[in-house]
């Protein structure tokens, strides 16, 4: 339609600008010719009007031609052009020695024509006229517009059919963008494939991006509800089977206690091992938490967990940073690993931070065994205990690590300063 608009637009534009050129080229042309009528005409003895020659342009010969010339005076007989014949126009509208310039009535319609008056001694004026029919400009105009219509159709279908192909040749990396997303719908493919113009491939990496990060969501979330369900349902079940046999014992008030406290538990794990299966979407935008108050909740909360035990958890504040990362997800993280320094510990933990752009670096630091050369990374599988006899499950390095990279972020483990084993997170700053 843009091209029909544009065609249609130009094709009056140029059509107006060619009829302005072809009036401005009839009147140079009689402009110049009564200039030569001037010249050429005379007067003989008695006062009549004649002409010398006949004029350069052969145009005003031939019968209705559509070019005329007249001399007339007062009193005496009109001289006019062969083509004019035996019409003739009003010699009045010769009324001045200056040009006359208008669109009168003639002999065949409307006419453009040019008078003026020529003084002459001993007797009346002489008055000069040229006049050529609107006809011929229309023919000319019909003409041209004819040639021209033809040649901006042609143009206009040439256009669309080039915007066409540039249409369906400049889309066609969308339409491949379009399978490789049905690709990954249908599962083909586990991320998006091929190569695409560098106007769209930021596009596709943000979209594998997302699809990377759905799937690490949802390895997230299947791994939190495995957790929950093998570290609690397995020990609720003894107590339901404790509390059958309290109550063959006799002790129904115990019975009945421990019942009701395993049922809520119950509906804990099942209210939050269903909203584990839900939360598999990656972390929202804007996302911050403040790491200093955070930190300083969790100090507190070990020490009292740890009152038994002659173990210092010391806090050194660093940079007043920002993490991006839920504070509930930033809370489990610290947990499980000042958790594990605290069963570890000799004396102390520590915990640290600062700044290194574009990630915070958190350091937990505790002055135990530490680990063997290599043992490290190993500690992070799921369900790994290094030491049956200290308490837990062999999750908390896992779901620690698990977490922060979900947020981009990683957890390393190295050995301490001090022999023990420091536990570095790097997690990205707001």
């Amino acid at each position: 339609m843009w091209i029909l608009i544009g065609v249609v637009a130009g094709g009056i534009m140029v059509s107006s600008l060619f009829r302005w050129n072809i009036l401005q080229g009839y009147h140079d042309e009689l402009e110049i010719h009564i200039d030569e009528l001037a010249a050429l005409t005379a007067v003989d003895a008695k006062g009549q009007p004649y002409i010398l020659r006949r004029l350069s342009d052969p145009r005003y010969l031939p019968l209705d031609s559509g070019f005329y010339w007249q001399i007339a005076r007062e009193g005496y007989s009109t001289v006019a052009s062969p083509s004019l014949g035996e019409n003739r126009f009003d010699p009045k509208f010769a009324n001045s020695t200056t040009m006359n310039i208008a669109w009168t009535q003639g002999p065949h319609g409307s006419t453009l024509e040019y008078a003026k008056q020529i003084p002459h001694a001993g007797g009346p004026p002489l008055r000069l006229l040229l006049a050529t029919d609107k006809r011929l400009v229309d023919e000319n105009m019909a003409e041209f517009n004819r040639s021209l219509f033809f040649a901006l159709a042609g143009f206009t279908v040439l256009m669309i059919a080039i915007g066409a192909l540039q249409i369906r040749f400049g889309l066609k990396p969308l339409n491949r963008l379009s399978k490789a997303v049905a690709d990954v719908r249908s599962g083909e493919t586990d991320r998006m494939q091929g190569s695409f113009p560098s106007e769209i491939t930021p596009l596709v990496a943000d979209l594998n991006g997302l699809i990377d990060s759905s799937a690490a969501s949802v390895q997230r979330s299947r791994m939190v509800a495995g957790n929950l369900a093998h570290g609690l349902r397995t020990p609720l079940a003894i107590l339901v089977d404790e509390a059958d046999r309290l109550r063959q014992a006799g002790h129904n008030e115990s019975a009945d206690t421990i019942m009701e406290e395993s049922r809520r538990m119950q509906r804990q794990i099942d209210f939050h091992l269903a909203r584990a299966r839900q939360a598999a979407a990656h972390p929202a935008p804007g996302q911050a938490t403040a790491l200093g108050s955070s930190a300083e909740k969790l100090v507190e909360a070990f020490t009292r967990l740890y009152q038994q035990r002659p173990i210092a958890f010391l806090l050194e504040p660093g940079d007043d940073v920002r993490v991006a990362c839920d504070s509930h997800d930033l809370t489990e993280i610290l947990s499980n690993l000042l958790d594990n320094a605290g069963k570890w510990a000799n004396w102390q933990c520590t915990i640290r931070w600062h700044k290194l752009d574009p990630s915070v670096v958190i350091e937990i630091e505790d002055d135990g065994p530490g680990l063997p050369e290599g043992a490290q990374e190993a500690a992070f599988t799921v369900g790994t205990r290094l030491d049956d006899l200290k308490p837990g499950s062999g999750l908390g390095l896992a779901i620690s690590r698990d977490l922060a990279r979900i947020y981009g972020g990683d957890v390393e483990l190295e050995k301490a300063p001090s022999g023990g084993l420091k536990a570095i997170v790097r997690l990205p700053a707001v």
